[in-house]
């Protein structure tokens, strides 16, 4: 009775150890391509679950993977921190579970270089690109007054820190 109460304990740890295997294989994507190198030699990115934190580099492709993980709800982060959102909330890692990551990232914010340029990148125009602004915008016309087309657009009452600076209406891309 005792050998095969023992069996079936050992039956159990070694099913338990085998079931939690979930993995993780994730890719960075240089916003800027021009990073690529710096973002490869700099960059972790760092697995919580459970409290307990778990650090990865990036390969010279910019790809990492966490193996062996336990079901359970799981964050990753970047440091340094990108422009970009830099916290990624996986609701639940199921056994055997294999998630793909793509991460966009960013140590400079890829917008500072339009600020004094407005030259479209697709058309390479300026004659329809006009400035974008952010937060509370009110408009007034008097009485009888026909409402002119806006020479900018809105942007929205959100800003990260790294936001576009302007929008061509020909191509309808924010720069």
């Amino acid at each position: 009775m005792r050998e095969t109460f023992s069996i079936v304990l050992i039956f159990i740890g070694i099913s338990f150890c085998v079931a939690q295997n979930g993995v993780i294989n994730g890719k960075i994507i240089a916003e800027i391509p021009e990073e690529a190198e710096l973002i490869a030699e700099n960059t972790k990115v760092i697995l919580e679950i459970n409290g307990i934190e778990k650090i990865t580099v990036l390969d010279k492709n910019l790809n990492f993977s966490f193996r062996n993980l336990e079901s359970d709800s799981i964050r990753i982060r970047t440091e340094p921190h990108s422009y970009l959102r830099n916290r990624i909330i996986i609701g639940f890692l199921k056994p055997n579970d294999t998630v793909e990551l793509k991460i966009p990232y960013s140590l400079s914010c890829k917008y500072d270089k339009s600020k004094e340029n407005k030259t479209c990148p697709v058309c390479k125009k300026e004659d329809k690109v006009i400035p974008i602004f952010y937060g509370l915008i009110a408009e007034l016309t008097k009485k009888g007054e026909e409402k002119k087309e806006k020479e900018y657009k809105s942007g929205g009452c959100v800003t990260t820190g790294c936001d576009p600076n302007w929008y061509c209406k020909k191509d309808e891309i924010e720069f």
